[in-house]
């Protein structure tokens, strides 16, 4: 009956988080270039504590369908999150320092102390130093360095090339990854890298830079919100489970309190 009390509190909990994590990405359905981050249920080995079977496995739009409750599962499980890098839908913004990215990669930036991050959501402008920024005042990196873009009308090409009034400035630094899902956000559509991954540049003219549009958030609102239901509802089966064995007990502490 403890192992059922325990496995009932261990399914709320994580129900709560995927709760959680659904409520933000529904918070950040109008945030340009941001991506959901997925729920994955990972079944821990009861002697090592690691991960068992494939960690790469991942739940359905993180739903609360895509798990069954830790009573079914009879075993330790964790519940993990991951980035759906799926791309959103691109619309024109009909600013000049505006882009979107039509492939894969993501835009560089850089803050004050040298840290980089990485974005698909290219809703810049230019700073009172004359240099392209991010919303978070971060500077946007070309393959040489920040962006000089002052001086006049800015122009992109589809390869990332930024030019003021037809003199070139520097190309748009546009990079990748092997396992892009497991970046990790860090607010205002900033994503970091963990430090076993390594960026790599991603060829000219295999992503296209489009000028005066931006790639909407991939958050299905409908869907989430669906998914925000189930892992409700989820969560009160597992409370009822949890109160109706915490019954049980004390009835059993009770009586055989008077039989002794």
């Amino acid at each position: 009956m403890l192992r059922t009390l325990q496995s009932a509190r261990q399914a709320m909990n994580l129900e709560q988080t995927r709760i959680d994590t659904l409520a933000n990405n529904l918070a950040n359905v109008a945030t340009s270039g941001f991506k959901q981050v997925l729920t994955r249920v990972v079944e821990m080995q009861p002697m090592t504590g690691r991960p068992a079977g494939d960690p790469s496995a991942l739940s359905a739009l993180g739903g609360a369908g895509a798990m069954r409750s830790p009573q079914a599962i009879g075993k330790s499980v964790t519940l993990t999150h991951i980035m759906d890098p799926r791309p959103g839908q691109v619309q024109s913004s009909g600013r000049d320092t505006d882009f979107a990215l039509v492939g894969r990669g993501f835009f560089v930036l850089q803050d004050t102390e040298g840290n980089e991050f990485y974005t698909r959501g290219g809703s810049f402008s230019i700073d009172d130093a004359g240099k392209l920024v991010s919303p978070g005042g971060q500077l946007v990196q070309s393959t040489s360095g920040p962006i000089e873009a002052t001086g006049g009308r800015i122009s992109v090409d589809n390869r990332g090339n930024l030019s003021i009034n037809g003199a070139q400035r520097g190309t748009l630094r546009v990079v990748d990854f092997d396992r892009p899902e497991n970046l990790q956000h860090r607010g205002d559509g900033l994503l970091t890298k963990p430090q076993d991954m390594e960026a790599t540049e991603v060829p000219g003219g295999e992503t296209q830079v489009m000028q005066g549009y931006l790639e909407g958030s991939n958050v299905d609102p409908v869907q989430t919100l669906v998914n925000m239901i189930a892992a409700q509802r989820a969560f009160e089966v597992e409370s009822k489970v949890l109160q109706a064995n915490d019954e049980m007990l004390g009835k059993s502490v009770n009586t055989l309190g008077r039989t002794t």
